[in-house]
């Protein structure tokens, strides 16, 4: 049975969304042997008339050839004013190399009180959206043992 992390250094998932990530990784039959997905929650609004939840991308990690993932990052991508026709990165959570990037404050470590608060306030808004049905896409894929992402 698959299961994720609840703990990354400073912060935990909420049980409620550790739950719903597992649940929703179920909904694919994976690889026997990938090592690393990105699971992809989407709004069609949201990219027609930047109306609805913001775009999410969570990559994941195997841990050796057991069922247990650890999740690398999760982000959240918006527009960056109303006249923009390309999603940039609203909120970036690194829990590899436990920092933070948001383009107002630019990069900073996670364990900063303010991040750890604003991490748990978006946790909590996040689930909101799962519960209330607010995306209608969601995808599942293999991430290529070769590619890179940013550290």
């Amino acid at each position: 049975m698959r299961s994720i992390i609840a703990k990354y250094g400073c912060v935990s998932l909420l049980p409620e969304l550790q739950q719903y990530l597992v649940a929703s990784m179920s909904l694919a039959a994976l690889p026997e042997h990938s090592k690393r997905i990105a699971l992809n929650f989407r709004h069609s609004d949201y990219h027609v008339n930047q109306s609805g939840p913001h775009p999410i991308e969570i990559h994941l990690t195997r841990l050796d050839d057991s069922q247990v993932w650890k999740i690398t990052t999760m982000t959240s991508f918006s527009f960056p004013d109303d006249s923009s026709s390309e999603l940039e990165v609203e909120l970036y959570f690194n829990f590899n190399n436990q920092w933070f990037y948001q383009p107002d404050i630019e990069r900073c470590e996670l364990n900063r009180p303010e991040v750890i608060a604003l991490f748990h306030s978006w946790q909590r808004a996040l689930m909101k959206v799962f519960r209330t049905g607010g995306f209608d896409s969601f995808a599942i894929s293999t991430i290529n043992q070769s590619a890179r992402t940013t550290a």
